[in-house]
């Protein structure tokens, strides 16, 4: 198996579901995995090996009581997820909502009602131009709630630091 990204959702999140890097990276070395590296502090892992998002979140709530969900994402669909942002600006206010499968029929708000804020269902993410930042978007937690429980979202500043580590 090639070069993957395992992202974990909502950990070192507001001082709430502390997960230190270096457990991170001693539970993926446990499961087999190989290369390991993290990004940032909150838990973005790339790696080599063959590990299922189950066993990774059982471990780690073992380790650390800390219960998360992980989507792994393998090297190719990372880069065309990258290659996709249909925006440009700020990379650190540009988001990427990725999962296993986005669904079919999303309830999204209007342009009116979310600009100046952009939104873009793909494939494979979920994008979004936030000129004013994550914490102030327009995007209420319900717009979220349609979506896989691993859903999980990062800036394309993070994707493509965790795609040059592939």
């Amino acid at each position: 198996m090639g070069r993957q990204v395992a992202l974990l959702r909502g950990i070192n999140v507001g001082g709430n579901s502390t997960v230190p890097m270096a457990t991170l990276r001693v539970i993926f070395a446990e499961l087999g995995c190989t290369d390991v590296a993290t990004v940032l502090n909150s838990g973005n892992v790339v790696f080599s090996g063959d590990v299922t998002a189950a066993a990774l979140e059982k471990r780690i709530f073992e380790e650390t009581g800390v219960s998360t969900r992980v989507l792994i994402v393998d090297g190719p669909r990372l880069r065309g997820i990258v290659e996709a942002m249909p925006f440009e600006g700020d990379e650190s206010r540009l988001l990427v909502t990725l999962m296993g499968s986005v669904p079919a029929v999303v309830d999204r708000p209007s342009p009116e009602q979310l600009a100046p804020e952009q939104l873009q269902i793909g494939p494979d993410a979920v994008y979004g131009s936030l000129p004013d930042g994550i914490s102030k978007t327009k995007l209420k937690p319900a717009f979220w709630k349609q979506f896989p429980p691993e859903a999980t979202g990062r800036n394309l500043r993070t994707v493509k630091k965790l795609v040059a580590l592939l």
